[in-house]
């Protein structure tokens, strides 16, 4: 009967140890394993893609853009451009070298030379008339005599580029004509715009004479 009873006791201890031991178990949270509510990811989703479009836009695509208030490369968000500036020189070569030469001196007895023209330096207004609306017939330049024709450009360059063409050949070679205002250019298309004809010498030393 002893014996029964120290056998029975033995077996309770051995079970309290192994289900202490269970106990020290920890066990793992249930959470641990959960991914979390799809509303959240979708909002983390939608977060990421909206600041990625701001920066996209206001900083440049591959890198910080400063504001600089005209549009720059990869910084969408600004339509303003810098007017840039029309050069006279690049305006002269492209119509007018041809003719009068790189060099402005013309080609003697087929087109007059404009360095050292006295219909070049002179009046501002006589260089613009030409330029708008042409010249024909027999023109003196520094005692020579020239009968030929040039073109009206009025309808390929607009008012910033007779201006800045004119001021580079009232300067160019040691002329010594002074600059010429996109201003004074757009009042004379307006008054020009009805003629159709291209100037005379005569016309234009007319109007020299009644200014």
């Amino acid at each position: 009967m002893a014996r029964d009873q120290e056998r029975a006791q033995a077996q309770e201890v051995s079970a309290l140890k192994i289900h202490r031991a269970l106990l020290r178990e920890a066990e793992e949270p249930a959470e641990a394993g959960h991914t979390g509510p799809w509303w959240l990811w979708a909002a983390v989703v939608l977060t990421v893609f909206t600041g990625g479009f701001y920066f996209g836009n206001h900083y440049g695509k591959f890198g910080v853009t400063p504001h600089l208030g005209y549009l720059t490369p990869g910084a969408g968000a600004h339509k303003e451009a810098v007017p840039q500036q029309v050069s006279g020189a690049t305006v002269f070569t492209t119509h007018c070298a041809s003719c009068h030469q790189a060099n402005g001196q013309g080609v003697p007895g087929t087109f007059p030379p404009l360095v050292g023209s006295e219909w070049v330096q002179g009046d501002p207004e006589t260089v613009v008339r030409i330029l708008l609306n042409g010249l024909q017939g027999s023109i003196s330049v520094r005692g020579a005599t020239f009968n030929g024709a040039m073109p009206a450009w009025k309808d390929q360059l607009n008012d910033a580029e007779i201006a800045a063409v004119a001021t580079h050949v009232r300067s160019m070679g040691g002329n010594k004509g002074g600059p010429v205002d996109v201003e004074l250019v757009k009042r004379l298309r307006q008054e020009l715009d009805t003629r159709s004809t291209p100037w005379t010498a005569a016309e234009l030393q007319a109007l020299r004479r009644g200014a």
